[in-house]
């Protein structure tokens, strides 16, 4: 992954944003008119690549690998050309590969990026897995819970290169009982959230800093309450700090955002 210095100075392509679906939401989110990444697609326990029931007439956008048994055991040369071959017969830019493997598969994950690069095929990694990819695009959790949204974008832009950046815009909805001491609330739902806005009359504030929304309460047991959470507001303010800079992509689970990804991305 090529790093860049601080001043320096790169002609960014648009930023390309696109809905993560697994097979039981593609046409909900094809309904969006947004490209998606398809997790439709897993590495079977003999090597060989799997696909789940879709659609025939699906193409475009990317591929999606959501799991990988098999990949210590199977030939990473052999796969990537597999992954080359669904490519170009559903007209995919790429692949994701959404994959936590365990130690004794990373040597093949490796030989998997080093093919995949080999044949031109555009991937994506998570930041874990960064180090086994150096011609792939990384993977990041966009999400803070203190500091700024901003510095930490600017930061990941000057580690990865912006045009190799892709944020997973992670939608954020938890209540921190206060004082805390770590970044990592309790989650809670979306109806637990407009639960407790109702109950407690909360009023909700936006911080730039956070790229967020949060409001306070007090528990009737007496405890302080801070509650930091996302909306299509928030998430649309992301996406502009990510096009400002120049940042390649912008993955959305479609589970976290269906209600806004119309007005965020569709059309």
């Amino acid at each position: 992954i090529r790093k860049i210095t601080r001043g320096e100075t790169i002609m960014p392509e648009k930023t390309r944003a696109f809905l993560v679906v697994a097979a039981q939401d593609a046409a909900g989110a094809e309904r969006t008119g947004a490209p998606c990444v398809r997790l439709c697609y897993r590495v079977g326990e003999n090597g060989t690549l799997q696909r789940a029931q879709m659609s025939m007439t699906a193409r475009g956008g990317l591929m999606g690998i959501y799991e990988a048994p098999g990949l210590a055991a199977g030939q990473p040369e052999r796969l990537a050309r597999d992954i080359q071959a669904e490519c170009t017969r559903r007209g995919y830019g790429g692949v994701v590969l959404d994959l936590e493997p365990a130690a004794e598969a990373l040597p093949n994950a490796e030989r998997l990026c080093a093919a995949l690069g080999r044949l031109g095929v555009r991937h994506f990694v998570p930041e874990a897995l960064c180090s086994c990819a150096p011609e792939g695009k990384v993977i990041v959790p966009a999400a803070v819970s203190g500091g700024s949204f901003a510095q930490m974008l600017d930061a990941l832009c000057t580690r990865y290169g912006a045009e190799n950046l892709c944020l997973d815009l992670v939608r954020t909805c938890s209540d921190f009982t206060m004082p805390s001491y770590t970044p990592d609330g309790r989650p809670i739902s979306p109806e637990e959230l407009a639960q407790l806005q109702e109950t407690y009359l909360a009023q909700s504030f936006y911080s730039p800093e956070l790229c967020c929304k949060y409001f306070t309460y007090r528990s009737r047991a007496g405890g302080a309450h801070f509650v930091l959470f996302d909306d299509g507001d928030t998430a649309a303010a992301k996406l502009r700090a990510a096009r400002e800079r120049g940042v390649g992509y912008v993955f959305l689970l479609y589970s976290e955002w269906s209600r806004e990804a119309k007005a965020l991305l569709g059309g």
